[in-house]
């Protein structure tokens, strides 16, 4: 879940990090931050019409969002990570445009919610949004990596991705699942959500690649236009580093 480009490209600083508080850490050179301010969030995202606000994060739930980041980013190797990501900055809720957002990123930093595993919040969920959100940051700085005329030539024929608004239509008019569907699979879509735009669609493959939901791989080798389209994103991140490979995806668990 993401903003327009140039919205995304918006600078946030640092300087929230240093006025943290005791929970806040690092792993893998990359700040993980819980406490809250409307400082986290670039200067431009807090006037309207975006309007961001948020609410900090409970504090029982700080345990796990760390366990969730240690996982997520000990499977990217040190060269992924360094001059591409930041920080990483957990809220209970946030909203833009008076839309709630269970992600967003901006040039360097991402921006994740989690209101307990009772709501849905799952580690699973967690970390998948972590990879989702972070494919776009690699996908805004290395462009060039990604065929898209040919990830385009693996949808259907005729297809135009619905969203003008690039996603944020989609959560609001409740189009966002990230259920796995095997009917949008023969079309080359994973989910819902992947229709509402391209770098969407290749979020909810780069979520799965790294965190697969039950059934992620079957349906890889069952349907042909999701197996090209894989095969394109892992000639992406395999030139942002050569670990990057289908074996090596192939084996990382949930």
């Amino acid at each position: 879940m993401k903003f327009s480009a140039a919205v995304a490209l918006s600078f946030i600083s640092l300087s929230a990090v240093a006025k943290g508080t005791p929970s806040d850490t690092s792993i893998n050179g990359v700040a993980v931050i819980f406490s809250y301010s409307t400082s986290i969030f670039p200067v431009s995202w807090q006037a309207p019409p975006i309007n961001a606000k948020g609410k900090p994060l409970t504090a029982s739930e700080i345990p796990r969002c760390k366990t969730v980041m240690i996982k997520a980013l000990e499977k990217y190797p040190a060269g992924a990570l360094k001059n591409e990501l930041t920080a990483v900055y957990f809220l209970k809720s946030m909203a833009f445009y008076d839309v709630g957002y269970g992600g967003t990123n901006s040039t360097d930093n991402l921006y994740l919610t989690n209101d307990g595993a009772a709501k849905g919040y799952t580690s699973l969920y967690l970390e998948q949004t972590f990879h989702h959100e972070y494919s776009s940051i690699l996908y805004r700085n290395h462009p060039n990596y990604l065929n898209e005329t040919a990830w385009k030539n693996a949808n259907i024929d005729s297809f135009d991705y619905n969203d003008p608004e690039n996603g944020v239509g989609a959560i609001r008019n409740n189009e966002s699942s990230q259920d796995l569907d095997q009917e949008l699979c023969k079309k080359g879509f994973l989910t819902q959500y992947s229709l509402s735009g391209l770098e969407n669609d290749i979020n909810t493959f780069a979520q799965n690649m790294f965190s697969p939901s039950p059934g992620f791989w079957e349906i890889v080798d069952r349907f042909p236009r999701i197996n090209k389209k894989l095969q394109l994103l892992i000639a992406f991140y395999n030139k942002i580093d050569p670990l990057f490979t289908e074996e090596y995806f192939r084996k990382l668990i949930k």
